[in-house]
């Protein structure tokens, strides 16, 4: 039999019309559906509620519920446990879901019989250094960003590629993007589109201050060092994971991204390219 965890965005899948009725269709073939405390409660049916731990490490695959966005965070949450995610969307656009909500139940029989493949997609891993105090732990799907924290005020950016000097930049904030994440901030940035299982990273400024500030396309395998505000003290700005896990800090600061040594596994039930997806998905 079969564990399969269901992850819905609560606020998009309306008194969980959606989750309930995906967990009545896994009882019809078989499976064991999950859910977490929260979701079992809200949804009334207590008997498949499973702690977090038990929930990621026990599922066979996991559900997400949501549009782009939800899965990002499902990636983040459950990256250590190694375990494949199918995208419903519930939303507008989504480049990570594979099937929409009315053919939910199509893209969970592919998947029961082996009709799907699977892409890992790489992840970074962000630390930062003040001093000699450093802190670790954030990982990301598409990108992390380092943004300002003040409305008036724009940063200063030291950026070095495994500790060779690139620039300097004057801007908004900088992106530092994985092939997934590419199509995200990223793009309305005006950076580049990567094919998403390239082994390749871009770092793109946003909003530079001077005409030749460009992005540019570096290795999954190299380390990107930044050195936020190096000639001020005062100055906040912000660091986020996926635009989701965010933390706020003042003053001169070292952020090193590198590719992280876990990934995310999304489950494709469809035999689309990546080219299709992207003339679909940016003509709408």
């Amino acid at each position: 039999m079969k564990k399969v965890a269901i992850l819905p965005n609560v606020q998009k899948d309306k008194e969980l019309a959606v989750t309930k009725r995906l967990v009545n269709y896994l009882l019809e073939k078989g499976c064991e559906p999950q859910l977490s405390e929260k979701v079992a409660e809200l949804a009334e049916l207590p008997q498949y509620a499973r702690e977090e731990k038990e929930l990621y490490q026990n599922s066979d695959f996991l559900i997400s519920l949501g549009g782009d966005g939800t899965l990002l965070g499902v990636g983040r949450r459950t990256a250590h446990f190694d375990k494949p995610i199918l995208g419903i969307n519930l939303g507008t656009l989504g480049f990570l879901t594979a099937e929409e909500k009315n053919n939910a139940e199509l893209a969970i029989d592919k998947v029961l019989s082996g009709h799907y493949k699977l892409e890992q997609r790489m992840m970074l891993e962000c630390s930062l250094a003040k001093g000699d105090v450093r802190e670790t732990g954030m990982i990301a799907l598409n990108d992390i960003c380092i943004t300002r924290g003040n409305l008036y005020k724009i940063l200063e950016f030291n950026v070095f590629v495994n500790d060779e000097y690139v620039d300097t930049l004057m801007a908004d904030g900088v992106i530092i993007c994985t092939p997934t994440g590419s199509t995200a901030y990223n793009l309305s940035a005006g950076g580049p589109v990567l094919k998403a299982d390239a082994q390749i990273m871009a770092i793109t400024p946003i909003c530079p201050h001077t005409l030749n500030s460009r992005p540019i396309v570096v290795s999954a395998d190299d380390v990107v060092t930044v050195e936020v505000n190096p000639n001020r003290e005062d100055t906040p700005f912000t660091i986020s994971a996926d635009g989701q896990d965010n933390k706020t800090v003042t003053g001169k600061n070292v952020v090193q991204i590198r590719r992280a040594e876990v990934c995310t596994t999304i489950i494709k039930t469809k035999p689309q390219s990546f080219y299709e997806v992207l003339r679909h998905k940016l003509s709408k």
